[in-house]
């Protein structure tokens, strides 16, 4: 075999190695690594699965995309010590990766997550800027977030206006049967408004356990109070460690908590007599974070 015709056939073989189908990496469940999501975000949901299945969860956003790093709450990665490596995933646009704590802030409810796979950084957004100034009571902000939703939900808020986009997480890439998933939850990114109802005040956050360290938390955090404008139907608790905006889009907060106060649409209240009356119960008191609280967290990245 003369020395041309040798070059050739290995130039062959690159040409059909290198254009051969592309393979995706299977996890091992044995489900790819991606799902469909057909717009860009630097909002990630936070998994942590039993069983090849979500088990707990909550959101959180980029804010270092060369390191892959992430803030959500830290009532959200506690769930990360209850099972084992490989059980804590970070949904971002279209991907699933697997994560790991790099470290929970000691007094205030939020961590600093990673990405502990491979990763390319410029398939990711930019981070959004910091605000300089805190919004203050009576201010506008946004809460963007990552949240299972049951189809009942979603209905009643396209209804009145409100469609979100929605992924195709529980059915595709989990692919929960309609046993699993009988009121046919799924993950939606949805935004909405909020108003600063006060602007520094002790909030018990629930979830967080009971302890010394616990109590100091309680009465040392201030967080921002704030009522949305639209019912959310049902509780915050999947938004928890996602982000909150001011009008700038600039980050003012991290979705934190819940009012542990039933809530109800003043407007329809229907008197009983003697004080009591009959009301339809509405979501939208929630606690957040001040993001000027948990800056010096970003250090541990270095």
């Amino acid at each position: 075999m003369n020395l041309k015709r040798l070059l050739a056939i290995v130039l062959l073989l690159v040409w059909v190695i290198g254009c051969g189908p592309k393979v995706e990496k299977v996890s091992g469940c044995g489900r790819s690594n991606t799902y469909d999501q057909n717009f860009k975000s630097d909002i990630a949901w936070v998994v942590l699965e039993w069983n090849c299945k979500p088990y707990g969860y909550g959101s959180g956003f980029l804010i270092d995309k060369e390191k892959g790093a992430f803030y959500t709450n830290k009532h959200v990665s506690n769930m990360f010590d209850a099972l084992g490596k490989g059980s804590h995933k970070i949904f971002f646009n279209g991907k699933v990766y697997n994560a790991a704590i790099v470290r929970p802030h000691l007094l205030v409810d939020v961590a600093l997550v990673k990405i502990t796979d491979s990763f390319d950084f410029s398939e990711f957004p930019d981070t959004a800027p910091i605000a300089d100034s805190e919004p203050i009571t009576g201010d506008s902000v946004w809460i963007e977030g990552l949240h299972p939703h049951p189809l009942n939900v979603r209905e009643a808020d396209e209804a009145d206006g409100f469609k979100f986009l929605a992924l195709s997480v529980y059915k595709d890439h989990y692919r929960l049967s309609s046993k699993e998933n009988e009121d046919k939850t799924e993950i939606v990114f949805e935004k909405f408004e909020a108003l600063i109802e006060v602007a520094d005040t002790n909030i018990k956050i629930g979830g967080q356990g009971q302890s010394m360290v616990q109590d100091i938390r309680n009465l040392s955090n201030l967080y921002m109070g704030i009522r949305t404008k639209k019912d959310h139907r049902f509780p915050f608790g999947g938004l928890s460690g996602t982000v909150v905006r001011n009008s700038k889009g600039e980050t003012v907060g991290i979705m934190t908590g819940e009012s542990t106060e039933a809530d109800y649409d003043k407007d329809k209240v229907q008197p009983l007599g003697n004080g009591y009356f009959v009301a339809e119960r509405v979501y939208k008191m929630a606690a957040i974070t001040p993001i000027k609280a948990v800056n010096d967290l970003k250090k541990y990245l270095d």
